[in-house]
């Protein structure tokens, strides 16, 4: 009786001590092969409430990487689906949603964790489960890592920028030299908030100067809406680049407040920020007056991590129905569409094709939202991964889906390459170079409509590293 009182106890400690690894994160890969003819993945994004003008579309895009992929042969002929759940935009609902997901639908994997409110909720879920996680729409900086070492850790590959990573490229690329896609900067300045965003990329850009070597960077940080202080010391130090990293409507005030300084040097600010409707009127579209007192004095720069656009490719598919919708719209010139990559239009294609199947009045105006981009990128990287399985014949297990996402480089749609070796997991490090210009001119009467265009392409940090060290 005390033998067998012994070995229960004995089991109930191993239980326990199972227990508390997987509550520190410490569950292991599984090495059971998924055997299931669909192969399910999840993900929770808001279709609903406030925030379903980024999900649908991001959804859309996801299932129409998907379809792309399956429509080929799928892996060895299983099919790879969707299974998502509605969170409404909501972190604590998103948290529930991801462990059904989990634990009772037993997805293989979560592609598209959508929104910083999500991975903040869900992220030591899926850790916690070793559940591997392709494609974060968020920067939050609890994803970077650079070296994941246990299994719930080396399952999470963020794709999208994180902001640590980007304030690295906003450093090198204020000095690096304007036939490279640098602003050429000797005295750079810095302008933050305390903002998550705004931390991780000051740090980042911290990071940066001290593994580069870049001296002379002025460091202002404001903690009210007041950014009048931050912008005057920057002025007087003679800054001729500003660095600045606070995200959405802080963004316009600081530059208003630089323009009340008469400040008439180079801003470079995050991808975050690169939409040039930011400037315009949300009614009219045509720009804010506090936005042409900013343009008046000072030329703007955005990073960028997609590069869509192409000098010299043309579009022409005559037996495609999105190409009828452009020449059916007189958008085309001369029988073809110019200004976009081969692979946007790739891209575009199938997410028009997919979402026409779906709600065809949506069809074409989802083929380019950037939002259908950017899950299409997450759905794609995911068939990628699948795709190199097949090929060197690996069985499709959690563990061999993280080992081989950790071997060589994957080629981001419509972007540069990422790399997940050695631990890292960082995002994307490649940005191109964009600037914001006041557009205007109709007859005898001005008007001032912000609009943006490329200026260089894609560039990473080890190649600026390189051409700094020069």
């Amino acid at each position: 009786m005390k033998n067998t009182i012994k070995v229960l106890a004995f089991a109930m400690v191993l239980v326990l001590m199972a227990t508390a690894l997987v509550a520190c994160g410490g569950a292991k890969l599984s090495t059971e092969e998924y055997t299931g003819e669909v192969i399910y993945v999840g993900n929770t994004a808001a279709i609903t409430g406030a925030y379903a003008t980024i999900g649908v579309p991001f959804n859309y895009g996801i299932q129409a990487a998907f379809a792309a992929y399956n429509a080929k042969g799928g892996f060895n002929g299983k099919t790879v689906a969707l299974k998502h759940y509605d969170d409404a935009g909501d972190g604590a609902q998103s948290a529930i949603l991801m462990e059904k997901l989990i634990h009772e639908d037993n997805i293989f994997a979560v592609v598209g964790n959508y929104g910083s409110y999500a991975v903040s909720s869900n992220l030591q879920i899926l850790k916690d489960a070793a559940v591997p996680m392709v494609y974060a729409a968020a920067g939050n900086n609890e994803l970077f890592n650079d070296k994941a070492e246990k299994d719930g850790d080396r399952a999470i590959f963020p794709v999208q920028p994180l902001n640590q990573t980007e304030g690295q490229v906003l450093a090198l690329r204020a000095f690096a030299p304007a036939d490279k896609g640098g602003l050429a900067g000797t005295k750079v300045g810095v302008i933050g908030n305390s903002e998550e965003a705004s931390v991780a990329m000051v740090n980042g850009i911290k990071a940066e100067a001290d593994q580069s070597g870049l001296t002379g960077i002025n460091y202002q940080t404001v903690t009210t809406d007041d950014y009048s202080a931050a912008a005057a010391a920057l002025q007087a130090a003679g800054c001729d680049v500003v660095i600045v990293t606070v995200v959405g409507t802080p963004f316009i005030t600081a530059l208003t407040a630089l323009a009340n300084v008469n400040y008439t040097g180079k801003v470079l600010t995050s991808y975050n920020n690169s939409s040039a409707a930011v400037f315009n009127d949300a009614t009219t579209t045509i720009m804010t007056e506090a936005a042409q007192a900013i343009f008046a004095k000072m030329t703007i720069y955005a990073q960028g991590w997609l590069d869509i656009n192409s000098a010299t490719y043309v579009y022409k598919d005559e037996a495609s129905v999105l190409w009828q919708t452009y020449n059916a719209l007189g958008l085309t010139a001369a029988g073809y569409v110019p200004g976009f990559t081969e692979e946007y239009w790739t891209v575009a294609n199938n997410i028009f094709n997919y979402v026409a199947t779906v709600d065809a009045t949506q069809a074409f105006t989802m083929s380019f939202n950037s939002y259908a981009l950017a899950g299409y990128i997450a759905g794609d990287m995911f068939c990628q991964v699948l795709a190199k399985m097949q090929a060197s014949q690996t069985t499709l297990t959690r563990a061999n889906f993280v080992q081989t996402l950790e071997t060589g480089e994957f080629h981001v749609a419509m972007a540069d390459s990422i790399s997940f070796q050695n631990g890292l997991r960082a995002g994307v490090d490649a940005f191109s170079l964009t600037q914001f210009y006041d557009s205007f001119a109709y007859g005898t009467t001005t008007y001032h409509s912000a609009a943006s265009a490329t200026m260089y392409s894609l560039t990473s940090i080890a190649e600026y590293r390189q051409l700094l060290a020069k």
